[in-house]
């Protein structure tokens, strides 16, 4: 019997959910077991975690998608005085390495409230898994990248201890890990990138953190709440591309009868506008004089 054919409760047993959608990711660590997220952590960030605080989570469940004060996917503190968020971005733009700044700084500001003094403030650190390869990193192959601010001629000296952004770009660790298939980040975005393949199996037979976040994605995975919340999110996004769509393209007419009125060729107006030559025509039709 094949698994997506086994019935429980008189029911068809719905797909595995994949981790790196970001509901999915919230709801895996940050609502899921404690132990799952600290040891995901303690791979990423290399460091010991004796305690893990992820109240600050519910902070973050903002469903305003214009909203720049920010949607992360995860926020705790980690041994009580260190900030940390992880995010995932399925995908990248231009100003993508501006907006991880953006976001760190508004977690790290966010701890010191009007009239506290400036030794309230912790180290933060931002962690982003991205599923594309960032243009601007395209010349580093290693698959994670910690960022701080050091001196222009003192590399090794830095500023600060309380910045640091951990950048991941997910197809580089999947092509790191047939290299390095023992090192547990790299097999935490093998998991992320497809928890269902038969790598991820085999990982699973010695990674028992890897092997509880699989049975925890099984159960989210039969979660009808979770999975309408996926659905909604994704509809909303989709009425949003069309609106930016349909902007664009009211836009893009309105630059064309501008054109049409100063008598430039169709030629040009379709290279300028991206409308086809049929659209251009119609519109010198109507609006020629």
């Amino acid at each position: 019997m094949e698994k997506n054919e086994i019935i429980e409760k008189g029911e068809k047993k719905k797909d595995i959910l994949l981790p790196k959608n970001d509901i999915v990711f919230q709801t895996l660590f940050s609502r899921g077991k404690e132990s799952i997220t600290k040891a995901l952590l303690e791979d990423i960030l290399k460091i010991k975690i004796h305690k893990l605080d992820l109240d600050k989570s519910k902070d973050l469940l903002n469903d305003n998608k214009e909203d720049k004060n920010g949607r992360l996917d995860l926020r705790a503190v980690i041994n009580e005085d260190i900030e940390c968020d992880i995010e995932i971005q399925l995908a990248t733009h231009k100003k993508i390495l501006e907006r991880f700044l953006y976001y760190w700084a508004k977690m790290y500001v966010a701890n010191l409230k009007i009239g506290e003094r400036y030794e309230n403030l912790r180290k933060t650190i931002s962690i982003i898994i991205v599923d594309e390869n960032i243009e601007q990193l395209r010349e580093i192959e290693k698959a994670c990248t910690k960022w701080r601010i050091t001196e222009e001629k003192y590399k090794n000296k830095i500023l600060t201890d309380y910045f640091q952004v951990v950048i991941i770009e997910l197809p580089k660790a999947i092509k790191e890990y047939e290299v390095n298939k023992k090192d547990e980040m790299l097999q935490w975005m093998m998991f992320l990138e497809n928890p269902e393949g038969m790598e991820v199996a085999k990982i699973m037979e010695e990674n028992k953190d890897i092997k509880e976040a699989k049975e925890e994605l099984d159960r989210i995975s039969q979660d009808d709440l979770v999975r309408r919340r996926i659905l909604r999110a994704e509809l909303e996004r989709m009425d949003m591309e069309q609106i930016k769509e349909d902007t664009r393209e009211e836009t893009a007419i309105e630059i064309a009868k501008r054109m049409i009125q100063e008598k430039m060729s169709i030629d040009v107006i379709v290279k300028i506008t991206q409308l086809s030559e049929k659209e251009v025509k119609e519109l010198v039709e109507k609006y020629s004089n």
